[in-house]
Order: structure tokens, then sequence, then C-alpha cells
């Protein structure tokens, strides 16, 4: 049971394989992650929204929920604060302006559109004036 000492490079080696084989990990960890947030994004963004918009209100101690024990370990739940509606808000606005943008522009166009024919079209009081 006499192992010979590793060399300096052989160690170097070693640490090179270990630390490829955890970045290999990780990556189909991360991978997996994102997978899952694709096909979920629907979902996931309700849900999220909801929760911050709508947090559920803390158990009271000793309360259980259709006769099941309750938990050892409350929810740490803290309450949500401004900060905390204005990054939401921050980060939504490039998908409102997404789905807001096609309305403004056809409501533009419809005024603009109204406004040259009015401007080229005979309007109804100097015909009346003429009569």
């Amino acid at each position: 049971m006499n192992h010979p000492q590793q060399t300096p490079l052989e160690k170097l080696l070693a640490d090179k394989q270990r630390i490829q084989q955890a970045c290999l990990e990780q990556e189909n960890k991360i991978n997996k992650t994102f997978t899952y947030i694709q096909e979920n994004a629907g979902s996931l963004l309700l849900s999220g929204l909801s929760s911050l918009l709508f947090p559920a209100k803390p158990d009271k101690k000793g309360e259980t929920a259709q006769g099941t024990v309750a938990s050892a370990t409350p929810a740490t739940t803290s309450p949500l604060g401004l900060s905390d509606y204005l990054s939401v808000g921050k980060a939504l606005v490039p998908l409102a302006w997404e789905i807001i943008q096609p309305l403004v522009v056809s409501w533009g166009i419809r005024t603009i559109r109204k406004k040259i024919t009015n401007l080229f079209s005979p309007s109804k009081k100097s015909s009346e004036k003429k009569k």
C-alpha cells in the first residue's frame, strides 16, 4: 500500500481534470435550469408577479391546515417595500412597451389619417353657409 507521492505536475493535472469535471457538471445544471425557464416562462412570470403583488399571509403559530402538523421552521417573509414594486415595474417596462407600441402606432396613424382627411375634404359648415 505504498503509493508514490505525486509530482507537482501530476497534482496540477489532477486538479485541472477535477476542475474541468466540476465545470461540466455546473454547466449541465445551468443548461437544465435555462431549459426549464424557457419551457415554463409564462407560468413562472405569472406566479412570480402574483406572489410579489399578493404575498401569502403568514400562518398563525399552532394552527394547522386541514389537520396537518405545522412546520417546525416558520416561513420568513418580509413585507414588500416600495423599492420592490419599483424594481418589478422597472423590469416590466420593456415588456409593457412591446405590448403598447402597436396600439400607439395604430392610434397615431388613425389620428393623422383623420386630420388629413378633414383638411382636404369640404367641411359641412362651409356647405351649409352657401345654402
